[in-house]
């Protein structure tokens, strides 16, 4: 039992001394100072190469938090936070075109027992399904210091969401906003056909409750005619 402990603690430590020696920020990020703390906030796949985050393809937000030494330079990574998303350190929510998303955990992707991921990464899955500029609030606290603050997808920060037919090869696929307004059409004309069929089936029965009731008037009246001839004659 002690052997575990002792080889978690070691590929921990080793683990963190490899983090030291990598770049803070993967790809393209937004850089926030808050107290003593570096973070960095973008999306978690952003491809190689001045590519563009694509929409339609599941990707999520990504943050990075790191203490920052005296002179300013980033130093040992924080992996101790948002344990119990039911009582998260700090969240994150994106907003698009005046829609804000719920709050999102980033959860910590470090595993002690393999030593796998980086220490000082979080991430929450996110899917954007429109192209386009995409907002990043980060809010909360890191262990004592308050934080919010938020971000925008730009040439300087994280990806703008681009439209993945751009390199769509041999056939472009459609756009997924494309595909939803187009199902949207198809669903209201659904509607409306259906809507004239109950307004043409209403008609109908109408028309046919009108003439039975035509036919039992015209019955009614010409027994009520016999029945006056009858009595003439009889008389």
């Amino acid at each position: 039992m002690h052997t575990t402990r002792g080889v978690r603690i070691a590929a921990a430590a080793a683990a963190a001394c490899a983090i030291g020696l990598l770049p803070v920020v993967a790809s393209a990020h937004a850089v926030i100072t808050v107290g003593g703390y570096h973070v960095a906030i973008g999306w978690q796949y952003e491809p190689p190469g001045g590519s563009s985050t694509y929409v339609g393809q599941p990707n999520g937000v990504q943050v990075f938090i790191d203490t920052l030494t005296a002179t300013g330079d980033i130093g040992s990574p924080v992996g101790d936070l948002n344990s119990d998303c039911s009582h998260p350190d700090f969240q994150v929510t994106v907003t698009f075109d005046g829609k804000t998303s719920s709050p999102l955990c980033p959860m910590p992707t470090f595993d002690p027992d393999t030593a796998s991921g980086r220490m000082d990464e979080y991430d929450a899955v996110l899917t954007p399904t429109k192209v386009g500029d995409y907002t990043f609030r980060i809010f909360g606290s890191i262990h004592g210091t308050a934080i919010d603050k938020s971000a925008t997808s730009g040439p300087s920060t994280f990806d703008t969401v681009a439209d993945q037919s751009a390199v769509d090869f041999p056939t472009a696929a459609p756009a997924l906003g494309d595909v939803a307004a187009k199902v949207d059409q198809v669903g209201n004309r659904a509607a409306d056909a259906a809507a004239s069929a109950a307004s043409a089936a209403d008609t109908a029965n109408r028309a046919s409750t009108i003439a039975i009731i035509a036919v039992i008037v015209a019955a009614l009246l010409g027994a009520a005619n016999l029945a006056v001839v009858l009595r003439r004659r009889r008389s």
